[in-house]
């Protein structure tokens, strides 16, 4: 009998089970007060047995085995396994579970036996789908809850699907308890919101994959990313009420682009991106997947009365100069201007250029940039430093 795997003790109501119970629990003794021995069971359950129960004097931190009563103040009345069986129908109590045999198949049921007792299993309480027979359940011993005990009668009616779902439901808060943060987890799509996907898990888990947590790219709406019943991998990041919330993340499983691009792009830089959005203050460029950088209004080069939206259209190609990477805050400042205060050219065109400056503009590299007008500035400052010394030499 000890292969039953009924409820967690927590899944039963307080009071309604009586002494004879199926499913073994192994306890602690943890103390001895007067006639009662208290026994821990497990996390946050804790039991008492009369000490009368035992065959010698128990001592704490002995170990035995127990079945589980009704339960008071938190507590739950405990009987030693070694106790006599249940024998005779005075010892039934509804709530109770029992093995019993099914003999045979009666009008709106079957007729089983538990010890020398008969009792009736309803259809409706087979825990068989609607209209599955029932014949090939003849003879089998089943665990069934005891559900109705008429004295007087005596009848005693059973339940196996009451049996079912309990553990079910056991199974489900086991799977639930073990389901720690940081755990991946595979399901797929049940429904779409505004706000985010429901991922069915596990034994019929469902969590919440937020928009903010589906990818690093930004999401306008989870339905431009999923659908129903696409599979889905997610990181479990919080287990809330009991795990009546469940907080899942996808993007957690990706690399995250913020670390690669704090190590590779450097202030002074010039990039390629796209505008992906404008705000009243600037407008937004994405420059790798995943990461977006501002271009304050005061770094695009357009005077008074100038729209951004008519020169930086959301989609358009634009080359933007690094001014600041802030990878941890997720926060990149960019412009569209040289350092020297020119346009940068979103095509890439250095244009024509003096000769002198041909090897400066070599040495820049390929992602380096171009500053014509700092350039320019420094070739004519070299310019006037050359002629003055000529002017001095013909001095001399």
């Amino acid at each position: 009998m000890r292969s039953v795997r009924p409820p967690s003790p927590d899944q039963h109501r307080d009071s309604d089970h009586g002494a004879h119970t199926l499913r073994v629990w192994e306890g602690t003794i943890t103390g001895l007060y007067g006639d009662d021995v208290f026994v821990e069971l497990g996390p946050r359950m804790q039991g008492v047995v009369p000490v009368r129960r035992f065959a010698r004097p128990p001592r704490v931190g002995d170990v035995a085995e127990f079945t589980l009563g009704g339960r008071e103040d938190g507590l739950w009345a405990l009987h030693l396994c070694s106790e006599e069986s249940l024998a005779l129908w005075e010892d039934l109590d509804e709530g109770c579970l029992v093995s019993a045999r099914v003999s045979r198949e009666v009008s709106g049921g079957l007729e089983l036996k538990v010890g020398p007792l008969h009792a009736f299993l309803p259809r409706s309480a087979s825990g068989l789908p609607r209209g599955k027979p029932l014949a090939p359940l003849v003879g089998r011993e089943l665990v069934c809850e005891v559900v109705e005990v008429e004295r007087e009668r005596q009848r005693v009616v059973l339940s196996r699907k009451l049996v079912a779902d309990r553990e079910r439901v056991s199974d489900h808060q086991r799977e639930l308890s073990a389901l720690a943060c940081g755990r991946v987890v595979e399901g797929h799509v049940v429904r779409v919101e505004d706000y985010g996907v429901f991922v069915r898990f596990g034994r019929g888990m469902e969590g919440l994959v937020h928009v903010s947590n589906l990818t690093h790219e930004r999401v306008r709406h989870p339905a431009d990313v999923v659908a129903v019943g696409d599979a889905l991998r997610a990181r479990v990041l919080r287990v809330r009420e009991g795990g009546a919330r469940i907080e899942l993340g996808c993007k957690q499983l990706e690399q995250d682009p913020w670390a690669v691009v704090a190590g590779v792009l450097e202030p002074g830089e010039i990039v390629g991106g796209r505008v992906t959005r404008l705000a009243e203050f600037g407008a937004f460029v994405r420059v790798e997947p995943g990461v977006e950088g501002l271009v304050h209004a005061g770094e695009t080069g357009l005077g008074p009365g100038r729209s951004l939206r008519a020169h930086l259209p959301p989609g358009r190609e634009v080359r933007v100069r690094v001014l600041a990477v802030d990878a941890a805050a997720e926060r990149l400042s960019l412009s569209l201007l040289y350092a020297g205060g020119g346009t940068i050219d979103p095509e890439g065109d250095e244009g024509p250029c003096d000769a002198a400056l041909s090897g400066e503009l070599g040495s820049r590299g390929a992602r380096g940039g171009i500053d014509l007008k700092g350039l320019l500035e420094r070739a004519f400052e070299r310019a006037l430093e050359e002629r003055d010394e000529e002017l001095r030499g013909e001095e001399d």
